[in-house]
């Protein structure tokens, strides 16, 4: 935005004095202004005047994106030395203790996202949480910070240990397309937590892809997950989630074989809190071979399905029909199913009869979006329960359609 030393805000009817309306406000409206705007543009209105001049520096959001540096013709280095000059120095002048969310975007690159990992080091290191108390050393008083997002950012296990041990108010964790060398994401104070495009890396070598480490996220008071992963083929464990109310489970490359695959059954007993739950990229179930219970759905209302694998004799879909009493909704959206048709019969007709009789008697609706023709079969299989699904009503929807 364009500032200048004399800014006209609005004018008093019948008069040529400027009339500054908007400095009048009390200083807790005026960050509540300044918190939708980006970090640069928060700190330029230092410029409009006396009254304006350190706002910015207890503004309680901060919004830092590199996109607003860029220029046309500018080099992708200069746009990144001036994105950084400017950040060092808003690091350093602002009062970190005091933010309630902040918000970092860089651009997509190794060595950007690994030297802006620094800032959120040293802004959980460094923050002290009563304003006044030196940031030199560690203090021992946990950050305020409630909400955290992250894009482009490489984080490893001091980032891990920072979040668990410092940042004890923290209720909103975002990562987006960051690298992730660490083996634990541990907090208990979160509720809600986005892990969307991450993928783990080498803890030895960050140049190098770990398909095989596994990543561990225990938070008791999560109340929302969204996972959305490219590469966790070492798999992926939720521990303690009694909150859990909603989760979003999105497997991009889960092939046959991968630890993930082999762990299915387990990770779906870790979510049997949820009321509404989409999955999608999964496999065939895999069922343990050693006895144990499967888990039950008590609380689910809603289900969805996305281009997951049903050629198993719909085994997934049977679970959740034979463990979820309370289930209202199912969506079924480019599932995978079986083109043997009578391979598929004499299997199903084997399943119905040793899983026993299905309890959904509140299933009200389900949505078959479908791509193929052999649609028929998931519909004759539903129909095939009809007397343990009274009030359930089948729509078919091509997806051409759907999506318009």
């Amino acid at each position: 935005m364009e500032l200048g030393a004399k800014r006209k805000w609005s004018r008093a009817s019948g008069s040529g004095l400027a009339v500054d309306r908007l400095s009048a406000l009390p200083d807790c409206l005026l960050h509540v202004i300044m918190s939708f705007m980006k970090a640069r543009q928060v700190v330029q209105t230092c410029a409009l005047s006396k009254r304006w001049e350190h706002l910015w520096r207890t503004v309680p959001c901060l919004d830092i994106d590199q996109r607003e540096f860029q220029k046309t013709g500018e080099s992708a280095d200069k746009v990144w030395e001036n994105f950084e000059d400017f950040t060092d120095n808003l690091m350093f002048r602002h009062e970190i203790a005091r933010l309630d969310m902040f918000r970092l975007h860089v651009n997509d690159g190794y060595y950007w996202g690994r030297s802006a990992s620094r800032w959120i080091r040293c802004s959980i290191k460094y923050s002290a949480k009563v304003p006044g108390i030196p940031r030199l050393g560690l203090s021992f008083s946990s950050w305020s910070l409630k909400r955290l997002q992250l894009s482009n950012v490489d984080l490893d296990d001091l980032f891990a240990k920072h979040i668990r041990s410092r940042c004890c108010s923290l209720e909103d964790l975002d990562l987006k397309r960051c690298r992730l060398a660490l083996d634990e994401i541990e907090s208990h104070s979160l509720k809600n937590l986005v892990i969307d495009d991450c993928h783990r890396e080498n803890m030895d070598d960050m140049d190098e892809i770990d398909y095989h480490s596994k990543l561990i996220v225990t938070a008791p008071a999560i109340a929302s997950l969204y996972l959305k992963s490219f590469y966790f083929c070492g798999g992926l464990f939720v521990i303690e989630m009694p909150s859990l109310s909603k989760a979003s489970i999105l497997v991009l490359h889960n092939f046959k074989g991968s630890t993930f695959h082999s762990n299915q059954f387990k990770f779906l007993s870790s979510l049997c809190n949820v009321t509404t739950l989409e999955l999608s990229g999964f496999q065939t179930m895999v069922i343990p071979e050693e006895q144990v219970e499967l888990p039950e759905f008590k609380n689910l209302k809603i289900l969805s399905l996305d281009k997951c694998d049903l050629r198993d004799n719909f085994q997934l879909l049977m679970h959740f029909l034979l463990n979820s009493p309370n289930l209202e909704k199912i969506t079924l959206r480019l599932c995978k199913l079986t083109k043997d048709s009578k391979k598929r019969k004499g299997k199903a007709k084997q399943k119905k009869t040793s899983l026993g009789d299905i309890q959904c008697q509140n299933l009200k609706f389900t949505e078959i979006i479908y791509d193929v023709d052999d649609v028929l079969q998931l519909v004759e299989f539903l129909l095939g329960y009809s007397v343990s699904l009274p009030k359930n009503n089948i729509k078919l929807t091509k997806a051409d359609d759907y999506y318009g």
